[in-house]
């Protein structure tokens, strides 16, 4: 109700600047077509500031916070599409790679799976695999990081892998994920590794640089984006973990 009176009462005083005193409706002027425009969308501003439960004004620090929050949302879809454009160039790197002299070729050494922590040099800490989810858009819309929240492109699936790394030490200790500069990949039903997503996301495995209380865990997560199809008959996931020392891959489903 306050919303139309507050448009009311803006198109009545524009109708008394453009037309002077008296009855607004008598001494309406002609507009032009780009003029009416300009009062609808100016009216149309007023009006997207007001919130939907009883007419009340946005404040400066609230639309400030929700550019931030689409700014972010923005940063992380661009994000997800350069990893896409280097996941198509390491291909193209591979398949010239395989077609050059064996002389030239440079074999990774394969390392047994002892551990993702071990793996990873994260001394002091235990990182097992917990499960998976499959969503359109991480978090889910009422998670207090929802500012960080990534989405599916279209078509698409988010796959979440989720891990628990637990501080078996007695002492608080940090969990540096973002300096030990590991390459982390996911396939789904024996198909084709690909690179996990680089996200902006606050508990993002490979990026992880937090203090873990002694003897607690804390929840991370690696995501891949995969196709409905694929998320439809989701079977097997395996991971791959890649160091300048090597690579390791592991069977988590």
């Amino acid at each position: 109700m306050k919303k139309s009176v507050v448009l009311c009462s803006m198109i009545m005083s524009v109708s008394l600047l453009l037309g002077g005193c008296g009855n607004p409706f008598d001494h309406m002027p002609n507009l032009t077509e780009e003029e009416s425009a300009l009062i609808a969308e100016y009216a149309a501003g007023i009006l997207i500031k007001h919130d939907k439960n009883g007419g009340r004004l946005a404040s400066d620090a609230e639309i400030a916070a929700a550019d931030e929050r689409e700014a972010l949302r923005q940063a992380n879809l661009d994000a997800l599409m350069e990893t896409k454009e280097k996941a198509e160039e390491e291909k193209e790197q591979e398949k010239d790679t395989q077609s050059a002299s064996p002389a030239s070729e440079k074999t990774e050494e394969s390392l047994p799976f002892t551990g993702i922590a071990q793996f990873c040099g994260a001394d002091g800490f235990q990182i097992d695999y917990q499960g998976y989810m499959i969503c359109d858009s991480y978090p889910e819309e009422d998670s207090a990081d929802m500012v960080f929240a990534m989405d599916a492109t279209e078509g698409n699936k988010l796959l979440i892998l989720q891990f628990m790394a637990e501080n078996t030490t007695s002492e608080d200790k940090e969990l540096d994920m973002l300096s030990k500069d590991i390459r982390f990949k996911i396939s789904v039903n024996d198909g084709e590794m690909k690179n996990a997503l680089s996200t902006l996301l606050l508990d993002d495995l490979s990026s992880y640089r937090e203090t873990v209380p002694a003897q607690t865990g804390v929840m991370l997560v690696l995501a891949r984006e995969i196709s409905e199809q694929e998320a439809a008959e989701l079977g097997a996931i395996s991971l791959s973990m890649k160091s300048a020392s090597g690579n390791a891959t592991t069977l988590l489903e």
